[in-house]
């Protein structure tokens, strides 16, 4: 009995990729969630949120790395400034009114203070947001031009 062996014809492992691909994107955004949910039902205490935090950043580290590596960017989204702008108003406003929605619960005569903490929050996730952005689709797409040009250079030979 050979574990490694592969039984599988090609139909059915292009199912069983696109099964484990759900699947990963399942499990991210359910972790995502669930921190999300827990942080409004016990309030923000890590200990509480750890082991979730821990999976979902290994999860996020891993899928980033492993698509810059092989020079994936995404199935829909392009790699350019107007892209990054609006993935990162995106997790600014998911970021603010969330951090809004902490705050008011906790301190709920603290209008303007959760305002407040919404807004810098939003403004300082987009800022990263769209610096990481930049920096990783500059990455890109100087990799994207430099393997698109090879080619080119070996037909002339």
């Amino acid at each position: 009995m050979n574990l490694f062996k592969n039984n599988l014809d090609e139909r059915q492992e292009q199912t069983l990729l696109k099964i484990e691909h759900n699947a990963c994107w399942f499990a991210f955004w359910a972790l995502l969630s669930s921190l999300f949910i827990q942080q409004f039902i016990f309030g923000f205490d890590l200990k509480n949120i750890i082991g979730e935090w821990i999976v979902f950043m290994c999860m996020a580290v891993y899928l980033v790395g492993a698509s810059m590596k092989n020079n994936i960017w995404d199935r829909h989204l392009n790699a350019n400034p107007k892209t990054n702008i609006i993935v990162s108003l995106v997790a600014a406003a998911a970021t603010g009114i969330i951090m809004f929605a902490v705050v008011f619960r906790n301190y709920p005569d603290a209008i303007f203070g959760a305002a407040a903490g919404g807004l810098i929050s939003a403004l300082m996730v987009f800022v990263l947001c769209f610096a990481a952005l930049s920096v990783l689709a500059h990455s890109y797409n100087k990799k994207r031009d430099e393997l698109e040009k090879e080619p080119a250079e070996e037909d002339e030979i």
